[in-house]
């Protein structure tokens, strides 16, 4: 009867192993650097440059504020759904687009009207690269650096943040094209640059680095609601 008995036992702990689940560790993994909070609205102050081609700059500074509508819980993480929206020197505020946030335990995704992104990969690992855009037709590949290190901005230090580097090409001879996210723990993105910039490529201007047209954004987190 022993022998029935050891491989009765065995049964019951390899059975016991398989159903339990083991929560991931959401600070290794970095998933607070994604946080959802669907009472939480976010704030930002935004500088947007455009250069024309008649070689005039407009510049516009202006508050873009994302607020939720509804939180619906997935299968294998969390959605939340609202709308952006864009608010002037004047305080008119309007809608952008409508917003939605996915986070799961492998990615967290930021969809903008009907352009979608996956802003981080988890775990959150230096170097670590993926394809931000995978819905559309070429990719765009987004690399970790600064994972879990401190960045400073002019007013306020973040002891906890990673950068998502998206693109940081400067030194092209045709264009100009630097798009990077910083991302703090239990924050979210605190701040992000895009500059897409084309240069002359004429015989007499190539090389020059003399812009024809493009854009430069900058987006900084505030956390006063009276900006």
């Amino acid at each position: 009867m022993r022998p029935y008995l050891i491989l009765f036992s065995l049964i019951i702990i390899f059975t016991s192993c398989e159903n339990s689940t083991v929560a991931p560790n959401e600070e290794i993994m970095g998933l607070q650097f994604f946080p959802i909070d669907f009472q939480k609205s976010d704030l930002y102050s935004v500088e947007e440059i455009n250069y024309n081609n008649d070689g005039t700059i407009d510049t516009s500074l202006y508050l873009l504020q994302d607020e939720w509508t509804d939180s619906v819980k997935l299968d294998d993480g969390i959605k939340l759904e609202g709308f952006r929206y864009s608010i002037n020197q004047n305080g008119e505020k309007e809608i952008v687009s409508s917003i939605v946030k996915i986070r799961t335990p492998k990615l967290a995704k930021l969809k903008l009207g009907n352009s979608e992104e996956v802003k981080l990969s988890f775990p959150v690992v230096e170097s670590k690269s993926w394809n931000g855009t995978p819905q559309e037709f070429q990719e765009d590949e987004y690399t970790i650096s600064g994972a879990f290190q401190a960045y400073e901005l002019p007013d306020s230090t973040f002891e906890n943040s990673v950068q998502v580097i998206q693109e940081d090409n400067q030194d092209s001879i045709a264009n100009y094209d630097q798009r990077i996210e910083v991302y703090a723990a239990n924050t979210g993105l605190i701040y992000k640059v895009s500059s897409q910039i084309e240069f002359c490529r004429e015989t007499e201007c190539l090389g020059l680095q003399q812009i024809e047209f493009g854009k430069t954004i900058r987006m900084k987190r505030e956390f006063d609601t009276s900006f």
